[in-house]
């Protein structure tokens, strides 16, 4: 009885080291980037945000559930997940999406007009991180 219970531990232990092939990550068929919110902008504010989408099995987001956010990223977040779309999976899955605002110091851009200032740049390694980059203003500051 004690061999059995013993054969019984070694192929459970062996069983549960075996390493179960990860499902493959869904595919974003239609995506929307997340703006980067003006008001955060204009108080030069940054973040990094996590939501949750509950996709249907259709590739539909049925919600987007932000977990962690600014409160003037969290309206912008959820518009653009909302609208994102995935290869039909045939059953429903949850998502997890990073995204990162951060602003950037706009030397590329050679404008005496002040809009060109405004640009957004966005970067997505779908699924694990989407940054949206904005120019900011330059701060003047002249010496007497």
């Amino acid at each position: 009885m004690t061999k059995l219970i013993v054969c019984i531990l070694l192929f459970a232990t062996a069983w549960a080291q075996t390493p179960t092939p990860s499902a493959p990550s869904p595919h974003v068929t239609k995506f929307v980037a997340p703006p980067y919110p003006w008001r955060a902008r204009e108080i030069r504010m940054q973040g990094e945000t996590t939501t949750e989408l509950q996709v249907r099995a259709d590739g539909t987001v049925e919600s987007a559930k932000v977990t962690l956010a600014h409160p003037f990223f969290r309206d912008y977040l959820e518009a653009a997940l909302k609208q994102w779309e995935f290869e039909p999976t045939g059953k429903m899955f949850t998502q997890k999406v990073n995204v990162r605002f951060s602003l950037g110091d706009c030397r590329h851009v050679h404008s005496s007009n002040a809009n060109a200032y405004r640009e957004t740049h966005v970067e997505a390694q779908l699924l694990q991180l989407i940054e949206v980059t904005t120019c900011t203003d330059p701060i003047i500051i002249e010496v007497n």
